[in-house]
Formats: C-alpha cells, structure tokens, sequence
C-alpha cells in the first residue's frame, strides 16, 4: 500500500470508529496562552466541549451552530462568552453542519460520513462485518431548530457514499444542497444504507444534490445525482469532491475534489458542473514536484478576484509542519479565472512559520472577512492553532496574526477557525491525537486595524459565499 493510501485509510478508520474517549479537563479560561503563543489576537471566550469531536460551525444572527461527530450545540454568541442554548446528541462523523430559513421555519442540516444503526438520533455506528464492510444508513440529517432549546429531528436524505461535506446554494425559499462524498477505506464496496440503496464504489465520479423547500412549514426535497469529469490521475482510485464552496455573488463554485480544484458555473444550481454547456476548469498540482496530497478545501476573495485552496496534506492525522524542508500543508493561491478558461498558474503558497513538530497540523477550513480593500483570511491549522492571512498582494502573502492555544483546557486543534460579526470563532479538539483535551468553541477579538469598517451578516455559513449583508 502507498504511503499517501495508507493515510488515507486510516483517517477512514478514526471517521468510522467514532468517538476515542478523553479524561475531562478542568474547564478553564486562560486569555494569555503558553508558547509558541499568540500575536494580534487575543483570546476572551471558550465553550469548552469534551467527549466529542468538534467540527465545523455555521451562524444565524446571535447563534452559533457548532457540529460534532456526536450531534451539534447551539450557543448564544452576543457576548464574548458563549453560551449554550442546547447541546443536541446525535451520533455520525463527520458533523459538517448549515442553517437556512424558508416557510417560516428554520433548518439545520448536517453531514454523516460513517453507516449509522439508524437513520434519527438513536444511532450508533455501524459494526464492521466479516468481510470488512460497514453498511448503515448515511447521508443529511434535517432538523428543525426554529425554537433552539429544542431542536427537533425531521429525517435523513440517504445519499451516495454518504456526506462528507455539503454546501448550500440558496435560491429563497428553495435551496439547493451540494452533497460531497467520496469512497475511502473500508466499506468502499457496500451500499450506504439499508433502507434507500444508495451504492458506494470507486471511482465514484459524482455529488448529490438535494432540492429542499418547506411549503407551509412542512420539508420536503428532491434528491438528484450529478456526474464529474475526469480529474487528475492522482487521484486515490476514485473521483470524488471532499468539500465545495460557491460565490454567489457570480454564480461560481470551487470544487475541493482530491485530485484538483473545479471551478463550476452554478447559474444553473441544479446543473452545477456543466451550466449553459460551459465546461468547468480544473487546477491540478502546480508541478511534478510540488504535487496535492489531497485537495480538501477553498475560499474566494471579497471581489471574486483570488481563489485559495487549502492541500490537507496527511488528512489532518500527520504533522506537516515542521518548518523543515518537508514541510507541506499549504495554502495555494491563484488569480480567479471564468468557468471554462485555462486554469491559472500559482500565484503564491502559504503555510504557518511556526514549527508544529510533532504535533499535527495542516491547513484546513477558514473564511475571508469582509472588509473592502484587503484581502484577509482566518484558517484552521488543526494542532497549529489559528492564522489571519493577508493576501492582498500575492507577491507578499503574510499571516498577520495568529493564536496557538495551550492551557487548562486544552491544547489548540481548530478544524474551523471563521470571522463573523467581529470576533474569529474556531472550533476544534480531536480526540485521539495528541490533545490534552477538547477546546469546543474559542473566540478570539482580533487586533487589526481598519476591521471596525467590516461588515456585518445577517447570517452565515461559511461554504456559501453571500453578497455583504447587514442584519
């Protein structure tokens, strides 16, 4: 087995196995982190969450929508210390989780990566049987968080190799739901749910996409499937897209597919590889000895200019960041080309300066603020803590502050770290992996001039790149 299949494997393993338990640490709140530290951001909340894996996190007015490989918490963030409204048990990896509004009610819905006992929240994951398999049922759960105290479980849309990520494209009271999955490790022959046969095989070569409305407050959805083209031959054996992100105020989407990055032209959302038979362009690796390890992520500028790509390199289970010369786990970044055109050439990479070894740590999801006239952007680097990133210039891409968390509660390990309404949020603790404990939720003030002219949202999740709105 290669080296870059054997990673891959076994973050299927730590996905599927679930939950790996951690003595609880005291929950404190230390403003003043122990080295390596912090520079122009300034720790003043945490909601500490241990026993669970924290993932990725979605925002609608005050609340905050933090998902877990075992459910998601809604916590009021008015204040720069969190406070949990609800705490919503409900078993499956990997938690990736949206908000929307439509029919008068809310929705939250929330990706499961790993066959599940049953498809509410009485589940367990599957077991694995004597052929190495683990069928179960997988896929977006849907609930009803329209009163937050209690959130209210509706059903599970079953979908191809499950969900790894989605990503929602609104179109008002319809909204369209990019389901990215992908086969990995074991189970990568069986069905992914016993109910609504949804078949997982290589090469897997498509998304799903779910229609969902709520006439009089009742949700309902269609559910359709849409084929990719060929990527890159590096590829893992299939072709298949861990995340997207769309821009909407350009009707185009960012395909994180392994292999390479799509740029797709979504005016169509219901066609969003191929709209108005434009093809889409693909940006493989920059060279022959510089090459993606596994494209897991993206973000595009303000103006739609720029476009960063995030290489998970290792998938989060490895340290890549070493400040040596292996160090890897970058962040790409390219000038903004249409759907269809040559793809654009390397304009820049960044990773943190700050050496991680042993610890691990590698680029993953963040956000771009939304102030006008600079480029900046928040990202996770797992154990390696948060970073603000300048790339106004690409000539001189620089991170301009940072936060590597170590105290009482923990140790940093952020898997998303996104601005909202003036504070950076990022949560994180991935039990298993060297952490002391499980941070939750973190808030960080960030001290950067020219953000008080930021602009505020209504609402936010951060794999939907809106036009500014002021709540």
């Amino acid at each position: 087995m290669s080296k870059q299949k054997a990673v891959f494997t076994r973050l299927r393993l730590v996905l599927a196995a679930g939950l790996v338990a951690l003595a609880a640490l005291p929950a404190a709140l230390n403003a003043a982190p122990t080295p390596p530290g912090t520079e122009n951001m300034t720790l003043v909340g945490n909601s500490d969450s241990d026993g669970t894996l924290n993932t990725d996190m979605a925002f609608r007015g005050n609340l905050m929508y933090a998902g877990q490989f075992g459910g998601f918490r809604i916590l009021d963030i008015s204040q720069p210390q969190p406070q949990v409204i609800a705490t919503h048990a409900c078993n499956g990896p990997q938690g990736d989780v949206s908000v929307y509004e439509m029919g008068g009610k809310r929705f939250l819905f929330q990706s499961v990566d790993a066959g599940q006992t049953a498809e509410d929240c009485t589940s367990a994951t599957a077991p694995i049987d004597g052929e190495g398999h683990r069928t179960g049922y997988e896929g977006v759960r849907v609930f009803d968080v329209t009163n937050p105290a209690q959130p209210l479980f509706l059903d599970m849309i079953q979908t191809a190799c499950g969900s790894h990520t989605h990503t929602l494209v609104p179109d008002g009271q319809t909204v369209f739901i990019y389901v990215s999955s992908y086969p990995l490790g074991i189970g990568i022959t069986a069905p992914t749910g016993p109910g609504d046969f949804r078949p997982c095989a290589p090469p897997h070569k498509k998304i799903s996409i779910i229609e969902a409305s709520a006439p009089g407050g009742t949700f309902q959805f269609d559910l359709s499937e849409k084929a990719l083209s060929d990527d890159t031959a590096f590829n893992r054996g299939f072709q298949a897209c861990s995340d997207i992100q769309v821009f909407m105020p350009k009707d185009i989407a960012v395909a994180s597919c392994a292999g390479d990055a799509q740029i797709w032209d979504i005016s169509d959302p219901a066609n969003p590889t191929s709209a108005n038979g434009e093809p889409h362009t693909h940006i493989y690796s920059p060279s022959a000895t510089d090459q993606f390890e596994f494209v897991d992520s993206a973000i595009v500028s303000w103006d739609g200019k720029k476009l960063a790509v995030a290489d998970e390199t290792g998938s989060g289970v490895e340290a890549w960041c070493d400040g040596a010369a292996s160090q890897d786990g970058f962040y790409y970044f390219y000038k903004m080309v249409e759907p269809g055109d040559p793809a654009p050439p390397l304009r820049a990479r960044f990773t943190i300066p700050r050496p991680q070894s042993p610890e691990t740590c590698v680029s993953h999801h963040g956000n771009v603020i939304p102030v006008r006239g600079r480029d900046l952007m928040s990202a996770a680097y797992y154990q390696g803590g948060n970073t603000v990133v300048d790339f106004t210039d690409l000539d001189n891409v620089r991170e301009v502050a940072y936060s590597d968390v170590e105290d009482a509660t923990g140790l940093a390990d952020s898997w998303a770290t996104y601005w909202y309404n003036g504070r950076v949020y990022a949560n994180g603790g991935l039990n298993g992996r060297g952490a002391t404990g499980n941070r939750g939720v973190d808030v960080f003030s960030l001290d950067l001039p020219g953000l008080r002219k930021a602009k505020q949202w209504a609402h936010s999740n951060p794999q939907t790149q809106e036009a500014f709105q002021v709540p």
